[in-house]
């Protein structure tokens, strides 16, 4: 008969996180619970250079007409 073997030993727990590593981490949770909702992927980001050069160019062919 065999004896049962114990596999307990061979798996080692994780060490233990330093206090600055949980502030770390803390830190990281905060900003990004500050963060999730801000991002939407179904929405289109704004072109802003795009936006500004179209008004640019507006606001320079309109003076060139009105001379």
């Amino acid at each position: 008969m065999e004896t049962p073997v114990s596999f307990s030993n061979t798996y080692r727990k994780k060490p233990e996180k330093t206090d600055q590593e949980k502030k770390i981490l803390e830190n990281i949770f905060k900003e990004y619970q500050l963060k999730r909702n801000n991002f939407n992927p179904t929405m289109q980001s704004p072109n802003h250079f795009a936006n500004r050069l179209q008004q640019r160019m507006k606001l320079y062919y309109s003076s060139l007409t009105n001379c």
